[in-house]
Order: structure tokens, then C-alpha cells, then sequence
């Protein structure tokens, strides 16, 4: 018995050693070369006092940007029971469809941007087994007006579910799998060119197991520069090696997946809202260095497909005076040019 607890502590300080040296070291990688994409959120443009239509036109027209991960927020499409506003998601269909654009189609309650969930007041009012009925009601309306589209080449299903530390209060504090293998089913049912699922994680917190083995395709979120209240901003001690590391063991666990950085992160992470926060202090968080060593750190991971955070706020800075991301991104990255 002895022995036995003896080299249980050994193996557990082996593998603790083992994952310390992959996250510290910086093993040599080549960087890949990618056809980026970007995550596009016509609520978070309102929010940020942008016009939506004339973001997402510049965003297509200007930086040429031909894959695009858009948001059903249920909040905004069922404010009433029942009653269904598809304004927003209609003209944003319409666009991807007349200038040939591959989308990512997200749906479900939680959703990418704060607060997370995007739950309706009314559905919030409603018990746990009615507000899921209610969901997957409001879910077959989203997919079925948009599953003949064909600019559609990817579903998303809930944004990050296994992450459960944020807002309790409308997300909830424990993940209902049950659920969520039920919303992957209805879009499997609904949909017949049998389209992949994407299910996604956090990139530092998330353990990624559940998501992975649930989808056709995983995507992690790739965060290098943070903050909160009691740090204030800070840098991740994780490298690309972190990434690949848990790419390649979960693939060996689940089996080969595609495998995207769904969202990394070029904007300023900050503990108030950006529109709250002076521009000189967000371009201090986020800024021309911290996007290319936040590019070249994730061209390391040599993921399959890549997509950019953060061109609703890009767009704001031009509007407000400040045209050198903007300009920037679109020289260096979105021209197709080396990151340097």
C-alpha cells in the first residue's frame, strides 16, 4: 500500500513537471499562415454607438474579410413569447449571401459577448425544465428560416457552455449537458446538408473534454493580455505550446478534430466597458504590439482556422479618431502580408 501511494505521487509529480515544462518553455514553431476570420456582433456594434450595417460593410468592403462567425442573440430576436425579430440576422444573411461569405451561424442561449447568456427577462422568469422547452422552441425558428442558406458552413452551439464561473445569476452555476446534447441533436435533425457542429472553450480555464467530444469541430478561445478587479491587467503565463499540448491530448482521448482558435482576443480586455473607458487608456491594454505578439504567439498553434476579436472595436477607434489599427490590420494581416 505504501509503494502503491508512493508511486501514485511520483506519476502525479511527473505529469505536473511534464505540463509545467510545456506551458514555460518556448519550444521552437513555425508560424502558419492563415485566412483569417473574424466574430461579428451587431449588439455589441450598437453598444459601442457604431452603426451596425455600416461596421459590417466596412468590414467585408474594406478589409476584405471573407469568413465571418455571426450571433442569433435570443434576447433581441424573442423579446415576447412567441413572437420573433429576425431584422438583424436577416440583412446580416443577405450580406454573407451576396458577397460569397462562409459563416459561422451561432445559436443558443449563450451566446459570444457579455453577459454571456443572452436569456430573455421573460424566459429568466420561468422554471429550469420550461425555460430548456422554451429554448429549443426559439432554437428550431432560428435554424429552420436559416438552414437554406448557403453562405452557412458551419453551426455553433452555445458559446463556451462548460465555462460556468460567469454570471450564476443568468447563466447558471452548473452546465445541463442533457441539454445541450439536445440542442446538437435538433440542428443534426433540422439540418439536411448535415452541416458540422462546432462547440467551443475557454483557452485558459477550460478543460475542454466535454466540448471536444461533442463536436465535429472544436474551437478555443486564445487570450494573452487580461485583467480583473483585483489584478488589474495582467499577461497569461501560457504560450502556444499550452494549446497544442491540449489539442493533441484530447485527440488522442476523443479522437481527431478540426481544431479552430475561435476567438483571439485583439481588443482591450478592461473591468469597465469600453465606451466607459478613455481611448488613451483601452490603446494602453490593447495596442499595434500586444495584436502582432498576440497574432505571431497564435499562428504558433498551427490550429486549422483562425478567428479575429474585436472588429466592432476596431471600427469604433476609426470613428472616434483613431485609424491605426484599423489601417494597421488591414496592411499587415488582411492583406494577406507576413506578421512581423
Amino acid at each position: 500500500m505504501f509503494f502503491k501511494i508512493i508511486k501514485s505521487r511520483i506519476s502525479l509529480t511527473l505529469v505536473f513537471l511534464f505540463l509545467i515544462f510545456v506551458v514555460a518553455w518556448n519550444w521552437p514553431s513555425k508560424e502558419t499562415s492563415y485566412d483569417y476570420g473574424v466574430t461579428y456582433s451587431a449588439k455589441y456594434a450598437r453598444e459601442l454607438g457604431i452603426d451596425p450595417k455600416k461596421t459590417f460593410d466596412a468590414m467585408v468592403n474594406e478589409l476584405g474579410i471573407k469568413k465571418v462567425r455571426v450571433v442569433a442573440y435570443w434576447d433581441d430576436i424573442e423579446k415576447v413569447p412567441g413572437q420573433y425579430d429576425f431584422t438583424d440576422l436577416d440583412w446580416q444573411m443577405e450580406k454573407a449571401e451576396q458577397n460569397d461569405l462562409e459563416i459561422i451561424f451561432t445559436v443558443g442561449r449563450r451566446v459570444p459577448r457579455w453577459p454571456e447568456c443572452h436569456t430573455p427577462e421573460w424566459a429568466q422568469k420561468k422554471d429550469w425544465p420550461q425555460q430548456k422547452e422554451s429554448l429549443l422552441v426559439y432554437m428550431k425558428e432560428v435554424i429552420n428560416r436559416y438552414k437554406d442558406y448557403d453562405s452557412i458552413k458551419i453551426w455553433q452551439i452555445e458559446n463556451e457552455p462548460f465555462l460556468t464561473v460567469y454570471v450564476p445569476e443568468i447563466c447558471g452555476s452548473e452546465l445541463d449537458k442533457n441539454l445541450l446534447d439536445r440542442e446538437i441533436e435538433l440542428v443534426k435533425q433540422l439540418d439536411e446538408k448535415n452541416r458540422p457542429v462546432l462547440t467551443t472553450d475557454s483557452g485558459n480555464l477550460g478543460t475542454w473534454s466535454g466540448a471536444f467530444k461533442r463536436g465535429d469541430i472544436f474551437g478555443s478561445t486564445f487570450y494573452v493580455y487580461l485583467a480583473n478587479e483585483t489584478l488589474g491587467g495582467f499577461r497569461t503565463i501560457v504560450n502556444h505550446n499550452f494549446y497544442k499540448f491540449k489539442a493533441f491530448l484530447f485527440g488522442l482521448i476523443h479522437g481527431d478534430r478540426t481544431v479552430y482558435l475561435i476567438e483571439i482576443s485583439m481588443e482591450p480586455w478592461l473591468t469597465k466597458s469600453i465606451p466607459e473607458t478613455p481611448i488613451e487608456e483601452q490603446l494602453e491594454f490593447m495596442n499595434i504590439e500586444r495584436l502582432n505578439e498576440t497574432l505571431v504567439m497564435a499562428a504558433k498553434t498551427n490550429f486549422d482556422e483562425q478567428y479575429l476579436w474585436g472588429v466592432e472595436w476596431w471600427y469604433y477607434l476609426r470613428a472616434n479618431g483613431h485609424p491605426e489599427i484599423w489601417d494597421y490590420l488591414k496592411d499587415r494581416i488582411f492583406s494577406n502580408s507576413e506578421i512581423e
